[in-house]
């Protein structure tokens, strides 16, 4: 491979890294949000996979059903979880694109 080939790949690699740590550093600080039972949980999430807030109805906590509240609680972590995978893969499949890169490839 001729040299200023190489030049150009390891430049576009360079490229490459640094939009990725700029996308990490976005979606690290965005957050998505996902509820259930009708709204009486609702968890929000980072782009980094945190859980930030948790809120609970106060009328659940009058309830006797532990398990229906550890259920609701469960469900909303694991929606907000699943919003937070779907916008990275969507800002990845931007990056990629911007980049010339096929989509498989990240």
């Amino acid at each position: 491979m001729p040299n200023g080939k190489m030049g150009k790949i390891f430049k576009q690699m360079q490229k490459m890294q640094s939009e990725m740590m700029k996308l990490q550093e976005e979606v690290s600080s965005r957050t998505v949000e996902a509820s259930s039972g009708g709204g009486a949980v609702r968890a929000v999430v980072s782009g980094a996979k945190e859980l930030l807030e948790l809120k609970l109805d106060p009328q659940l906590l009058q309830e006797e059903d532990v398990e229906m509240l550890q259920d609701l609680i469960i469900s909303a972590v694991n929606e907000a979880l699943r919003q937070a995978d779907k916008m990275v893969s969507e800002k990845m499949q931007k990056l990629s694109g911007s980049l010339g890169l096929p989509k498989d490839l990240l």
